[in-house]
């Protein structure tokens, strides 16, 4: 496994302790899940680390992050700050960090939206966001337990639970969301 200091660093720069904790809760969860599903463990471990690197920055700071991707906000997104996040995370891992790999971008990316089809990496940040171990809600066992037996029914579970809440918030549902659960439903 990789040094990962320096990142641990620059989320103290960018997070309150309590999400420092849940990004290192989320990267042990992911690598736990990338050995049981034979996806890369470092490059789960790396992707869970930078997942909500951007999640407490100002939203100004997030839109302009976004603004230097190739990520253009429909006006349903545009209504979802917070989901802004992840997108303005995938934009400072090309832009400030260099990062490279598809792969780990779009796992930051889709973490918090999902999308039809899904590689198993991408899986794996949704599922390890939702299970890690500081994560307290309603069926939270179920889900866990779910996590390390079918990718596949974590998913639509995982895509059920977060629909749930934004219908109960009256919150608007991404497309990428919708055709997310379509596309589990009928896996």
């Amino acid at each position: 496994m990789k040094d990962h200091s320096v990142y641990v660093a620059l989320l103290e720069k960018h997070l309150s302790a309590k999400r420092l904790t849940h990004s290192i809760n989320v990267a042990e969860q992911a690598q736990l899940l990338a050995k049981l599903y034979g996806a890369d463990e470092e490059k789960a471990y790396f992707a869970g680390l930078l997942h909500d690197l951007c999640k407490e920055m100002d939203k100004d700071e997030q839109l302009q992050w976004i603004a230097k991707s190739d990520i253009i906000l429909d006006s349903i997104l545009q209504s979802q700050p917070q989901v802004w996040h992840g997108m303005a995370a995938a934009s400072y891992l090309q832009n400030e960090l260099n990062v490279t790999d598809k792969a780990i971008i779009d796992s930051v990316r889709y973490h918090t939206t999902a999308r039809a089809g899904m590689t198993t990496l991408e899986e794996i940040i949704y599922i390890a966001d939702i299970t890690s171990k500081d994560r307290d809600y309603p069926d939270v066992d179920e889900m866990r337990r779910l996590a390390l037996t079918d990718l596949s029914q974590a998913m639509l579970a995982g895509l059920q639970y977060n629909l749930t809440r934004l219908v109960q918030k009256g919150f608007t549902i991404s497309q990428d969301t919708f055709n997310a659960y379509n596309y589990y439903i009928m896996k």
